[in-house]
């Protein structure tokens, strides 16, 4: 579960290229904000580098594993 002050990075979706979601490490990105409803799916407002906040859903974020071994997204 992520949770603000977490560091996390971009998941690419699937596609021609990709049967599963590919996680992109090139850019990290700190969470702001979260933002949860009741039956809604949550969304995080994340920096990446020096770029302005944006507001992302939770599976287009991947969390940074400390300690261990990374999860397959």
């Amino acid at each position: 579960m992520i949770k603000r002050g977490d560091i996390v990075y971009k998941v690419r979706k699937g596609g021609f290229l990709h049967d599963r979601p590919i996680p992109f490490k090139g850019e990290l990105g700190l969470v702001i904000k979260e933002h949860q409803e009741k039956g809604a799916v949550p969304q995080y407002y994340v920096q990446f580098d020096q770029k302005d906040p944006q507001w992302y859903y939770q599976h287009d974020l991947a969390k940074i594993n400390r300690g261990g071994k990374e999860k397959n997204v």
